[in-house]
């Protein structure tokens, strides 16, 4: 019974994290708060996968007879009985609607439903998500991205940013990322995906992944990455240090020129670099800093590189010149 009712309570907690992440006013805390509250126990993201399941049916079933017939109950139930009853009210017009909804979604879900979810990280907020499947997704900063559990293939679109996916393999529902108009088919992998909009960057940590654009394919296995984007199919090494090192909080660069690591640390740091010397920009720098620690950065550029930088308190530059 002691199970029951703990079993119970998660699928609770797991409505009401459910509701309050599709607030307008839900928090970077709060959302960090239920990343930790879902990857704590298996139990944990099994509830909350049940309930996005329900909840992603509801826009098919808006105008199902039954649905209909429970917004028209919960209305006369929530005018007829009185304010002091509420919480009995509320679990009347709940009980309702958990029987509805169970018997409409078993019938959206056999005709070939799937379970949809949006995802999104701000300027220097970082995420991690457990799928349904159990595949894990990390976004790095300023990223948004799509994720469909469909009953045959899961598919997931990279609007913008970055993510790094460690994936569990089903044979029989394929995993497929797209960004940029590249698409990616993970065969039993780990792999991040960039897209800078002009381009995607596609790099293979462990496993293999196929990926296809305009014709062109090919599969990369573990150490390998790609860059493609209009004109440009280049295949090369990928450092897995470098690619993996956000997930870690760490900027890693080897030989970087400098406007690529200046670029890169903008991504993070409340402060914005800028290169105020054009001649510095494929100047190669090498090390690992902190994610947001721009101070940090800075004191080295200028204690091994031939850089001085001078900060504008009023606009948050920290401007980069040749000494």
């Amino acid at each position: 019974m002691d199970r029951e009712h703990d079993i119970e309570a998660i699928h609770r907690q797991a409505e009401r994290w459910l509701a309050r992440l599709r607030a307008s006013d839900c928090s970077a805390a709060e959302r960090r708060d239920f990343d930790a509250w879902r990857t704590a126990q298996t139990t944990h993201a099994e509830a909350y996968a049940q309930a996005e399941q329900l909840w992603s049916g509801l826009d098919e079933l808006a105008e199902d007879p039954e649905i209909v017939q429970w917004r028209q109950e919960a209305r006369r139930s929530a005018q007829a009985t009185p304010s002091r009853n509420g919480r009995l009210r509320w679990l009347a017009v709940a009980s309702l609607a958990a029987v509805v909804l169970c018997t409409s979604f078993a019938t959206w879900w056999f005709v070939g439903g799937s379970s949809a979810s949006s995802y999104a990280t701000a300027h220097g907020e970082q995420r991690s998500v457990v799928l349904a499947d159990g595949s894990r997704i990390v976004l790095n900063t300023d990223t948004v991205l799509d994720v469909d559990l469909g009953r045959h293939t899961r598919r997931v679109w990279l609007r913008r940013g970055e993510a790094m996916f460690e994936v569990t393999h089903d044979a029989n529902r394929p995993f497929v990322v797209q960004a940029g108009g590249n698409t990616i088919s993970d065969i039993g992998t780990r792999f991040d995906v960039r897209d800078s909009g002009a381009q995607t960057v596609v790099a293979v940590l462990e496993g293999a992944v196929a990926i296809a654009r305009d014709g062109n394919t090919a599969e990369l296995t573990a150490g390998e990455q790609i860059v493609a984007g209009d004109g440009a199919w280049t295949r090369g090494r990928a450092d897995p240090t470098m690619t993996a090192g956000w997930t870690q909080g760490r900027l890693v660069f080897r030989a970087t020129p400098l406007g690529d690591a200046v670029a890169e640390a903008n991504r993070y740091g409340p402060d914005r670099l800028v290169i105020a010397d054009p001649s510095l920009a494929q100047l190669k720098i090498s090390g690992e800093f902190r994610i947001g620690n721009t101070s940090a950065l800075v004191r080295a550029l200028q204690s091994v590189y031939p850089i001085r930088a001078e900060h504008d308190r009023g606009n948050g530059e920290i401007r980069l010149y040749r000494r």
